[in-house]
Formats: C-alpha cells, sequence, structure tokens
C-alpha cells in the first residue's frame, strides 16, 4: 500500500470532566475529502493507555490511504464510583450484576463506574465531532469506531446501549478488537454492523464471552460477525487485524474495509485498497 501524507490535528478538546480537559487528535486524507470518519478508543482496561501510540498511528496512516479521517480519542481513566450521579451509578451496578447472571466473564472493575464513564466521553466525543466547533465537518458523513479491549467494549456498548442509561449517537459500524459486549440483552437485528476479532485464548478478556455471545448473536439476528484468531494473547487481535486472515483465507483487514464499506465510511470504489 503506497503511504500518502496526511494532516493531523493534534490536541482538540472536546469536554471538560471535573476540571479534565479530554482531547482528540484528528488525522485527514491530504488530497482528498474524506468519505466517513472511524473514531479509535485506546485499550488499557479503563486505567492506562493512551490516544498516541503504534496501533493509533498505524490506523491513521491506513485509514487516510482509504480516504477515512480518523479521531483518536482520550476518556477518563480511573474513573471513581463519585464520578457518576447516584442514579446512574446504581444502573451500572445494575448492569453488571445483569451481565455476570448473562455469563459474560470479565474482571469486576471492567463492568462499573469506569466503564460508564468512557462510555459517556466517547458518547461525548461524537456529539463534538458532530458540532460546528469541530475543525472539519462532519455532520453529513457517516461517523464509525475501532475499538482495543476496553474501547472496543465502549464501541459495542453504543451500537447496543442498555435503556437504563444515558444514550448517544450509535456508531455506523464497529471493529472491536478483543472486547466483549456488556449489555447483550440489548442485542437487536435494527442495528449497526460490528466485526469483534478475538484472540483464542484471551486471560484479560476470555474467549469464552464469546462462546456466550454467539447463541445470543444468532437469537436476535443481531449483526455481529465473532472471528476467532488463531494466535494466543490479549494483543493478539490488534496484530491479526493488520497482518492475520481467517481460516478461509480472507484477511481480518479485509473484513473490516468491507465493514466500512458496508456502513458507508470507506467509498465503494475503495474497499478493496
Amino acid at each position: 500500500m503506497t503511504s500518502l501524507d496526511m494532516q493531523c490535528l493534534k490536541d482538540i478538546p472536546y469536554i471538560e470532566r471535573d476540571g479534565q480537559t479530554l482531547a482528540l487528535d484528528l488525522f485527514l486524507p491530504d488530497s482528498t475529502p474524506p468519505s466517513g470518519l472511524m473514531m479509535f478508543a485506546h485499550g488499557g482496561g479503563f486505567m492506562k493507555g493512551d490516544r498516541v501510540g503504534p496501533p493509533a498511528e498505524k490506523l491513521a496512516r491506513r485509514l487516510t490511504n482509504l480516504g477515512v479521517a480518523m479521531a483518536s480519542i482520550s476518556y477518563r481513566l480511573n474513573a471513581e464510583d463519585t464520578d457518576l450521579p447516584v442514579p446512574i451509578r446504581r444502573q451500572v451496578y445494575a448492569n453488571r450484576r445483569r451481565a455476570k447472571d448473562d455469563g459474560i466473564t470479565l474482571q469486576h472493575n471492567l463492568m462499573g463506574p469506569r466503564f460508564e464513564a468512557a462510555r459517556q466521553d466517547v458518547g461525548a466525543a461524537f456529539e463534538f465531532l458532530r458540532r460546528d466547533q469541530c475543525p472539519t465537518n462532519f455532520n453529513a458523513l457517516p461517523i464509525g469506531l475501532i475499538g482495543i479491549s476496553a474501547g472496543g467494549m465502549v464501541g459495542l456498548s453504543l451500537v447496543f446501549p442498555s435503556d437504563n442509561l444515558p444514550s448517544y449517537e450509535k456508531p455506523a459500524c464497529v471493529i472491536a478488537l478483543g472486547a466483549a459486549l456488556q449489555h447483550p440483552w440489548a442485542l437487536t437485528e435494527n442495528a449497526a454492523p460490528c466485526l469483534m476479532l478475538h484472540s483464542c485464548e484471551d486471560r484479560i478478556v476470555p474467549t469464552k464471552n464469546c462462546e456466550v455471545l454467539a447463541p445470543l448473536i444468532a437469537q436476535a439476528n443481531a449483526p455481529i460477525d465473532i472471528q476467532i484468531c488463531e494466535k494466543k494473547g490479549h494483543n493478539a487481535p490488534v496484530h491479526a487485524l493488520f497482518d492475520g486472515g481467517a481460516p478461509n483465507g480472507t484477511p481480518y483487514w479485509q473484513m473490516a474495509l468491507d465493514l466500512m464499506r458496508q456502513a458507508g465510511v470507506l467509498s465503494p470504489s475503495r474497499a478493496g485498497a
């Protein structure tokens, strides 16, 4: 793939949270208006991680080469219970219990207020990207999301939101790498297409979650494609997206392109790039 220049607008503030400025970096194709935008939400278990780093840079170059813009998002880390209003906090606790009852297996702190704070922040980033204050006008363009681990959980929860929590714009598509769906009761046929790429063995976000989810997806006829890569480890799906492929020989990156084309984020004429 030929490497093209891209524009990069750094440190764009999108919201203030309790005196903390949350920002995003915007990557734009250099020579053509974008056909759509993909938000990037980093991983780190809602405790660490950064919007800047090799995965974001690599994704930005690949996407802008295809005429797609990318916004790499920072969100709150290590949020406390008290960072959420009491009514919301109670619903988050109830949802955690319900998800575990449905068979979702995750560390306790991945399913509580830290998750909800990140979900609200990424939702606010969607709102910012639609406003006039954003340096580039994306009002008429579809916006999808690609997320690693915690970021993928946020993306899936925006497509399939629980009705007892604040609502935000739903992404046009989601690519979730090493993530789990925390609201399985919200699965529905009328939703944006999603690709979940998971490792065959993951101790942080157990692969068992995909096994639990598969029959629920089928029952709801929800548009989620689960792919299990043959490599072990929590970070394996990130590497597999760029360099791996399914048993039938289809590269995972091609699956991601097909998903973005289906959602209108990627121009059909660039789908095979």
